[in-house]
């Protein structure tokens, strides 16, 4: 800490910093390491130690910044492309809030089969449906801080407070999404709900959820809701028993520390979370 202009300036790193020649210190050469990190549902993410697992690049613009990656799809394939007991360390973030509940247990029961004895699993999810919900309640609407200038069809109205909530825990069904769906809510209809199912939260996002189908054309959009608890429970079905939350830059794995490449996808609306083997 210094003072400046009669200002208190902090003056602190930014995170660990993990540089490649600590990989190969580790494990040899940069390609062994390659075999022992994985990045689930990566998109155009790239550490020259880990490997990227994600679906092939649906548009030619995309297929452009695409990190070099093992092309898999969780939603149709449900046994990752992996030697059992082979990995130190899976990340996997803002990816299970697109796919469905069946899938993401299959990749939590593949990374238990797939990692080393102490090897970790690390999640990281947002919107986490808790601190969505802790916004509504409140009326927050700045909680939602993207843009809402949505590229809207006729004399749509302004987002209220009520669809941007259901915007993100079900993409589909609002009247703000370009993806088909038959039922779309208006915002009266979800305010009505929430007053419904005020003391019944998890319930009403059971419900809004509800029937909504991977599409890989719109791999974008929130169609599960996730938080703490709900993680937890998959995970010890997927035969983990050490699990725990985690938070911002907290991994226990020194390698998932560095944030030059982890936690850097919208981590104040993220809900975090370890699984050790």
């Amino acid at each position: 800490m210094a003072i400046k202009d009669n200002r208190i300036v902090y003056n602190r790193p930014e995170s660990v910093i993990i540089d490649t020649e600590q990989y190969i210190i580790k494990y040899g050469s940069v390609e062994q390491s390659r075999s022992k990190f994985f990045n689930i549902g990566a998109a155009a993410w790239e550490h020259p130690c880990w490997t990227n697992l994600d679906l092939p690049a649906q548009t030619r613009d995309f297929a452009k910044i695409q990190s070099p990656c093992i092309h898999h799809d969780l939603v149709n394939n449900s046994k990752l492309p992996i030697q059992s007991a082979s990995v130190d360390a899976f990340y996997c973030s803002h990816v299970v809030e697109h796919i469905p509940e069946s899938a993401v247990l299959s990749m939590m029961k593949e990374s238990f089969r797939s990692l080393n004895k102490d090897g970790v699993l690390r999640i990281s999810t947002g919107p986490c449906s808790d601190l969505d919900w802790s916004a509504l309640m409140r009326k927050d609407s700045q909680w939602w801080f993207w843009d809402e200038n949505f590229d809207l069809e006729g004399d749509s109205p302004p987002m209220t407070i009520y669809d941007r909530w259901l915007y993100e825990e079900a993409t589909p069904k609002s009247p703000y999404s370009k993806t088909k769906f038959d039922k779309k809510y208006t915002s009266s209809e979800v305010e009505t709900l929430v007053k419904k199912y005020k003391e019944s939260p998890e319930l009403l996002l059971d419900i809004v959820t509800d029937s909504i189908q991977f599409d890989p054309s719109s791999a974008g959009d929130h169609i599960t809701w996730w938080n703490y608890d709900k993680l937890r429970d998959y995970l010890l079905k997927a035969g983990f028993k050490n699990i725990y939350r985690s938070g911002y830059g907290q991994s226990s794995s020194p390698w998932m520390r560095d944030l030059t490449y982890f936690d850097q996808t919208y981590p104040q609306i993220s809900v975090y979370i370890e699984a050790i083997k």
